[in-house]
């Protein structure tokens, strides 16, 4: 039987590996409040100590490797700031209602940072955080298992639709379907592959519908776990400086310090 999880967790043993699954999600929280409150000039302190972060943790290539997939997504968003950034800016050329603005462009540069940092924070944390250790941890620290058990379906949603889309072009493939070549064969192979994912992801919906409840999901008894994650007090301690950071930050940002 395989036992391998289901999402990105990369296998390891660094010093981010080890840290409780809590304490990595509130680390996740504090760093993108930090992204978007932090001056302009301020991000690159974040951006440089993520990358200390993922290559002390033997992530650093996997994570480069991973900033293919938002590639689209900052690239539009500096194109869109720098052509139609609004208001009355200096334009460096016009061409009707369209122009480029160095404004623009540093807008789109900015935006584009803080929504890199954020990604790249939230990758680091599903590279490390066994999605089973996450959901026990969440429950262990009160939160319903429902939440838990939602937090846990979203981290799995991508990977899960990524494999049913791969067995199905393999099997489609197996059947004479040109899943390959041009653009044009490659987006025709997409017609034959979206019925199939529907179709599948609602059986999956029901088959674990069905089976949460012949484990008894909804009972309102005390439950016990299969897995525990411990959490030592230098844990607790590391949270509780993540917690008093955050706030320092906030304080100095309204006080002015920070500008």
């Amino acid at each position: 039987m395989n036992s391998r999880p289901i999402g990105y967790f990369k296998p390891g043993d660094s010093w981010l590996h080890r840290r409780h699954p809590v304490t990595k999600l509130l680390g996740l929280v504090a760093i993108a409040i930090t992204a978007f409150v932090l001056p302009a000039w301020a991000l690159p302190v974040p951006a440089l100590g993520l990358v200390v972060i993922a290559f002390s943790s033997r992530l650093g290539l996997q994570t480069l490797r991973s900033l293919r997939l938002p590639a689209l997504l900052f690239g539009s968003i500096l194109l869109v700031n720098a052509f139609f950034f609004p208001g009355p800016v200096e334009r460096i050329f016009s061409f009707g209602p369209v122009g480029l603005s160095w404004a623009g462009i540093i807008f789109g540069v900015v935006s584009a940072a803080r929504i890199a940092i954020v990604f790249v924070t939230s990758i680091l944390f599903l590279f490390t955080t066994l999605p089973d250790d996450l959901l026990e941890a969440l429950v262990d620290k009160g939160a319903s298992h429902r939440l838990a058990f939602v937090v846990l379906s979203a981290i799995q949603l991508v990977p899960r639709l990524q494999g049913r889309a791969a067995a199905i072009l393999d099997a489609q493939q197996a059947r004479g379907l040109a899943v390959a070549g041009s653009l044009a064969t490659r987006v025709r192979a997409l017609v034959p592959l979206i019925g199939p994912i529907v179709l599948g992801s609602l059986i999956d919906v029901r088959e674990r519908t069905f089976a949460l409840e012949a484990r008894g999901f909804g009972a309102r008894r005390e439950r016990t776990a299969y897995r525990v994650v411990t959490d030592p007090p230098h844990e607790r301690w590391l949270r509780l400086a993540i917690v008093v950071a955050l706030v320092l930050l906030l304080v100095g940002i309204a006080g002015g310090v920070v500008r």
